[in-house]
């Protein structure tokens, strides 16, 4: 099990959808389940993003789901922010990597 990670611009307001992408190496027969959780670095939940946790069910054949975080945009002068998408507790497969980095990236520079 592995996730990706992403870097998008954060927009002028309003929500951006960071769209994480979770993959198998191999289809596998029986279902694979793994949790997942955001987590602070430089940005902030519930100012930033908003915080998601959950779990991921591949049914058996799939090798693709994605996690979606909702990113709020602001008209603020900053630095580029990052969180991350942490997966544990793997049912099925194994957890290669297990954390996606995301990136927003400002766009609000003059």
């Amino acid at each position: 099990i592995r996730i990706g990670d992403v870097a998008r611009t954060e927009g002028h307001g309003g929500a951006t959808l960071f769209v994480f992408t979770v993959t198998l190496s191999a289809p596998s027969d029986v279902p694979v389940t793994v949790n997942f959780a955001t987590a602070n670095g430089t940005a902030t939940a519930g100012q930033d993003y908003d915080a998601a946790s959950g779990t991921l069910t591949f049914a058996p054949g799939e090798t693709t789901r994605t996690i979606t975080v909702v990113v709020q945009g602001d008209k603020k002068r900053e630095g580029d922010e990052t969180f991350f998408v942490n997966l544990s507790g793997g049912a099925g497969g194994l957890i290669l990597d297990g954390t996606g980095l995301g990136t927003i990236l400002d766009d609000d520079r003059r």
